[in-house]
């Protein structure tokens, strides 16, 4: 409850039913009082026709007497009496009502921050990639990662086709196809002869060679991201699983909120319902003489 409301409210006092009761016939005493000093004058004003044989005069406004000038006094204490009660009691019964629609409005979000309950939804997204698993291998296991990689790249940098082992050989295949070769033209023609330098066999085995370590080493690459690749699918199964768990987890707890969340609202409904509005010290006397008035 807000403190504001607070001093309306205590262990005694009286229903918002009555007190709305009270405060209606509050009112009625008021418009009856007020209508005593609506038309409140100190003058008594008579009409005669001139020539009329009575000498007496037709009353038309009646002045109050003396008594009732004693009595202005009492009057408007009796109205400020029965407001005071009025503003009361109406506060009183607008508090209840914010107290209630305070209540019924009040969310669930609401609810769990006012109570310093945290809760949040797990994120079910589960990230992992290569490089998670990648970071996770050991000094060995890198060094030899690294390495199979430096070699498959220097060794396919010259098998390449463009690579200079492989234009060498192709250049050597073409000699021996074409062992002589010119330039130029008349007396500026240059001849020129090929001969291999070394067995063309030799250097297809050397070739070959090279390119069954290029695969060899490829091979080894490849099983190492291979088991890698296979280790992200089995992380993500597990952190999906997980992940699942926590669903499960914060589902069932909040539907265990929701279930206090909702019996709160009934209990501070009730509660509020039934408070009763005190009658303050100075209207005591008031709602003794209005109370009297219903026996």
């Amino acid at each position: 409850m807000e403190k504001i409301n607070e001093v309306f409210f205590g262990e005694h006092g009286i229903t918002s039913t009555s007190a709305n009761h009270l405060a209606n016939l509050a009112k009625e005493l008021i418009a009856a009082n007020e209508a005593k000093l609506k038309n409140l004058s100190f003058v008594t004003t008579k009409i005669d026709i001139v020539g009329s044989q009575s000498q007496q005069g037709k009353t038309v406004t009646q002045g109050v007497n003396e008594a009732f000038l004693q009595e202005i006094k009492k009057l408007l204490e009796r109205i400020s009496e029965y407001n005071a009660f009025c503003a009361w009691m109406r506060e009183a019964i607008k508090a209840k009502g914010v107290e209630l629609d305070r209540i019924c409005s009040m969310t669930f979000t609401q609810w769990l921050r006012d109570n310093k309950i945290d809760i949040k939804s797990p994120d079910l997204e589960v990230y992992v990639d290569f490089s998670d698993i990648f970071e996770k291998l050991n000094i060995r296991e890198r060094n030899e990662y690294y390495t199979l990689e430096a070699i498959a790249s220097t060794i396919g940098r010259y098998i390449h086709k463009k690579g200079s082992i492989s234009l060498a050989r192709a250049q050597l295949q073409e000699s021996i196809i074409k062992p002589y070769c010119a330039t130029g033209s008349g007396k500026d023609t240059l001849i020129y002869s090929h001969c291999p330098s070394v067995d063309e066999a030799k250097v297809d085995e050397v070739f070959i060679d090279l390119q069954k370590w290029h695969r060899s080493v490829e091979q080894q690459l490849n099983q190492i991201r291979y088991s890698i690749k296979r280790k992200v699918t089995e992380e993500k199964i597990r952190l999906g699983n997980e992940k699942r768990l926590e669903r499960e987890k914060f589902e069932n707890q909040k539907k265990e909120l929701m279930f206090q969340f909702n019996e709160w609202k009934v209990r501070e409904n009730e509660k509020v319902s039934k408070l009763k509005i005190v009658i303050p010290e100075a209207l005591q006397k008031t709602y003794d003489y209005l109370t009297s008035l219903e026996n």
